[in-house]
């Protein structure tokens, strides 16, 4: 009779023990885990590519497949928009040089720098051999400034910001830069190289001035008229 007791204790204590150390194991919840930020996109002068409006001017016009990639058309248009900014100043500078050249240069006592027939210095009109010296080293120092302030952008030496795209010298005091002002600026600047390859072309052939030829364009509307 006590072995009886003593075992149904015993089994009665056995059952506590295990219903204890159920109860005491540990439970598992499920934790939710943050799914990671997505990347930034790339900058867009890595992936840009001709006709997907990217760029300024953009016709998607390409026929040589000459910019097939995002490298070689930033290679381009950096080159685009420079001859551009170049064309538009010569666009200009040459009739105000047949316009004013002669005058200035009686003002002050110096050789006007024209042909006798009064067409600016050029490959084609001749008169360069004329220009003085400190004249072109002046427009090389100038030329080696400008592009020493900007080449670290172009070759992305490590001072590029992301939002860099060709053409861009980070210059902007008035704060114009938009959409509207670049499709401005790169159409101009193509008509420009338009321009100063017509003005050349046509001082060698016809051999008179721009001026002289299409005053319309260059003198006042009352001139033609006295």
């Amino acid at each position: 009779m006590l072995s009886l007791s003593t075992a149904a204790l015993a089994f009665s204590g056995a059952g506590t023990s295990l219903n204890m150390r159920v109860r005491s194991s540990p439970i598992m919840q499920e934790t939710e885990v943050a799914a990671p930020p997505p990347p930034p996109p790339p900058p867009k002068i890595s992936v840009m590519r001709v006709g997907d409006k990217t760029l300024a001017g953009d016709w998607n016009f390409d026929p040589l497949q000459l910019a097939d990639n995002p490298g070689k058309l930033a290679w381009y248009r950096e080159a685009e928009v420079k001859h551009c900014r170049l064309a538009m100043l010569a666009a200009a500078g040459w009739p105000m040089a047949e316009l004013l050249n002669r005058p200035l240069s009686n003002a002050l006592g110096v050789p006007a720098l024209l042909t006798s027939d009064g067409r600016v210095p050029s490959v084609l009109n001749g008169g360069l051999g004329g220009v003085p010296p400190v004249y072109w080293a002046a427009v090389l120092g100038l030329a080696v400034w400008v592009e020493g302030q900007t080449i670290d952008y172009q070759l992305n030496t490590g001072k590029r910001p992301d939002n860099y795209l060709p053409g861009m010298i980070m210059f902007d005091p008035l704060k114009m830069d938009s959409e509207k002002t670049r499709n401005a600026e790169i159409q101009n600047g193509r008509l420009a190289m338009i321009a100063i390859t017509a003005f050349a072309l046509e001082e060698a052939v016809t051999r008179a001035s721009v001026v002289a030829d299409t005053p319309f364009f260059f003198m006042p509307i009352w001139s033609s008229m006295i």
